[in-house]
């Protein structure tokens, strides 16, 4: 049996396999990560230059251990919460997300770390960024941008976690203008989005100084008409 595909067919293809491969190659050699067993309380595994953590999920018991602080900030750059990490802990390696990241408040530097452990066959709840592109002509005419959701509530395959939805603000052409969850181009073959389709975005308004003048001017225009109304039935 044979079948024909289109040029743009074979080309989508590919352009999905050689994805794929990127990816599976990243996770591979950068989305790794070891630690050990950790049985002292976690302010002397800081002491010792280590992050604590706790490593659990569905079929693993919460067990205590710790990572190299400069070993993880390395991963954490560039897996952040939404890459799965080889984690090996005593040869045993486990598929998992950073769950939470807990740090300092001043510092800034981490206090300790949940790993989650997933199945890479079934679905996991993520929180994808939805990052914002291009330029908007009614921001550039002056409007001012507010963006009210930064991240969308999806289900997915966690090996088909992505870095961010991408959403296209060149579309924003005039004042008072909204994008919705249903204005972002998601792939529904892959990801179950939980967020409601209606919820806004991004969108643009007048400027405040602007908006306080036409208030004030609607106002005086109110005053006018009452006034007016007033010295008629006189």
């Amino acid at each position: 049996m044979f079948f024909l595909y289109t040029s743009r067919e074979i080309e989508e293809y590919s352009l999905e396999l050689l994805t794929f491969s990127f990816n599976f190659l990243l996770y591979c050699i950068m989305f790794s990560l070891e630690a050990k067993i950790r049985t002292d309380e976690a302010k002397i595994a800081r002491a010792n230059g280590l992050i604590p953590a706790n490593v659990y999920g569905k079929d693993t018991p919460s067990t205590m251990i710790a990572v190299g602080v400069s070993e993880f900030i390395k991963v954490y750059r560039t897996a952040g919460k939404n890459h799965v990490i080889s984690l090996t802990v005593d040869k045993k390696k486990y598929d998992v997300l950073v769950h939470e990241a807990q740090r300092h408040p001043v510092t800034g530097a981490f206090l300790h770390l949940d790993f989650l452990t997933v199945d890479m066959k079934s679905e996991v709840h993520v929180q994808i960024p939805i990052k914002l592109v291009g330029t908007s002509p009614a921001v550039v005419s002056g409007g001012e941008l507010h963006q009210s959701l930064h991240a969308l509530d999806v289900k997915c395959l966690p090996a088909d976690i992505v870095d961010a939805f991408e959403l296209d603000i060149s579309v924003i052409d005039h004042i008072d203008t909204t994008l919705h969850v249903s204005d972002l181009t998601v792939n529904t073959k892959k990801f179950n989005v939980i967020s409601h389709q209606e919820e806004p975005i991004v969108s643009v308004h007048a400027p405040r100084k602007q908006k306080e003048e036409d208030e004030t001017t609607a106002s005086v225009a109110d005053v006018g008409v009452a006034t007016a109304k007033a010295e008629s039935a006189e």
